[in-house]
């Protein structure tokens, strides 16, 4: 699973490390160019779980090992859409597994942060799903 975000402005970049932190976000790259099909802002970036990829962006719904690694990827995935948010106004995501970066989306949704601020009993990104993010009402 990858996921990516785009916004109207450049976005903070977080190195990949090795081994993968709980989080990164880097500007796209070469062989993922056909996601940008995807997206109506124009500085996209891939994010990146604990596991380098984005399929660590998940809890509750196999591995218990791999749980509490996946509640933090998600805890940090979700402080970076809300600064995201919190600065430009919304941003846009769309999630897919590697190589079907071209296809169309398959779900469109408007959400909010508190999608990835308020820990749920499960979370799992959907495949190719793209999501306007917005704030959440206070």
């Amino acid at each position: 699973m990858v996921l990516f975000v785009a916004a109207d402005a450049p976005l903070p970049e977080i190195p990949a490390l090795e081994p993968p932190g709980a989080f990164s976000a880097q500007l796209l790259a070469g062989p993922e160019e056909p996601v940008r099909g995807q997206f109506t802002k124009p500085f996209v970036y891939f994010l990146g779980a604990h596991e380098g990829c984005s399929c660590g962006f998940s809890y509750g719904v196999g591995d218990e090992d791999a749980d509490a690694a996946g509640r933090e990827s998600v805890r940090r995935l979700g402080e970076y859409l809300v600064a995201a948010v919190d600065r430009l106004g919304s941003v846009e995501l769309y999630s897919c597994w590697a190589d079907a970066e071209g296809e169309p989306a398959e779900t469109r949704e408007f959400l909010t942060t508190t999608m990835f601020t308020h820990e749920a009993a499960a979370f799992e990104l959907p495949q190719r799903w793209f999501a306007t993010i917005i704030a959440a009402a206070s």
